[in-house]
């Protein structure tokens, strides 16, 4: 299934066309942080495609943003679940359930009642992961910022199958953050 198809998107760095399906993971390198924010503003409607830009999304598209993109007074397991409301096809004690699930899978079972300012800057950028997981994403644009883990040290993509039901897009400005994150797909 195809998650997100790019083509002739007018940032430097992006091939003229990109096709990501869902369970495919890549990263695109920009030129920059500027760079990187428009292309994903681009992909997750934010902006108006320039003319001649085709950007075709498979289903939803969320952005986690670099710092996990989390509301500050909800906890882990309160914002997953208000991600998830935005489908809005589950009762509230399901979706609760469902939300744990999914942030035990993402490593997150220790810090379901805190808040964001209360645990480390790799943990926020897992919920961040697993709140698009939550409001069930078929492409999650990662964010990258220096200074904070890459997300190929964060995310155990072998072992959390739950990953693969999304296409997980990287855009960062720094190709050695890419490590670790991508296989021989990446652009």
């Amino acid at each position: 299934m195809v998650g997100l198809v790019l083509e002739r998107v007018p940032v430097p760095g992006v091939p003229a066309s990109v096709q990501l399906a869902v369970g495919e993971r890549r990263a695109l390198v920009v030129a920059d942080r500027e760079h990187a924010r428009t292309l994903a503003d681009l992909l997750t409607g934010l902006a108006e495609p320039p003319h001649g830009t085709v950007i075709t999304r498979g289903g939803a598209v969320r952005l986690v943003p670099a710092e996990g993109g989390l509301l500050p007074h909800l906890t882990v397991l309160g914002n997953l679940v208000h991600a998830s409301y935005a489908t809005g096809d589950l009762p509230r004690h399901t979706a609760a359930e469902a939300c744990r699930e999914t942030a035990i899978r993402c490593g997150l079972h220790d810090v379901l009642d805190r808040y964001p300012y209360q645990i480390t800057p790799g943990t926020r950028r897992l919920a961040g992961v697993a709140r698009a997981l939550c409001a069930r994403a078929s492409v999650i644009v990662l964010e990258d910022a220096a200074g904070l883990p890459t997300w190929g040290a964060l995310l155990d993509l072998g072992r959390n199958l739950e990953l693969g039901s999304a296409a997980l897009l990287l855009i960062t400005s720094d190709r050695d953050r890419v490590a670790g994150f991508t296989g021989a797909g990446s652009a």
